[in-house]
């Protein structure tokens, strides 16, 4: 069964490899506070056309490496180029 999951790319520096960071929030049982939790995935990122920051999908697939079992299907939003003002 494929996991499919929407994050933010937080580092390119490995080849190939993309670090996507997922945010989830939950709420909690007894005090009815949202709790964000953050989780940090390495993706397969075969064709290096990502920026830190853009919005990607990745999917869980086969093990690419020791620490990589997922692989970016596509870019959502880009990101937002520093010093640029809207």
């Amino acid at each position: 069964m494929n996991q499919v999951f929407t994050g933010t790319v937080i580092g390119l520096k490995n080849a190939k490899t993309a670090t996507v960071e997922l945010v989830t929030n939950r709420l909690h049982d007894k005090y009815r506070k949202l709790i964000k939790s953050k989780k940090k995935i390495q993706a397969h990122n075969e064709n290096h056309e990502l920026q830190v920051g853009d919005r990607v999908i990745i999917k869980s697939s086969r093990p690419y490496s020791a620490t990589k079992r997922f692989l970016v299907i596509e870019k959502v939003k880009s990101a937002i180029p520093r010093g640029v003002v809207e």
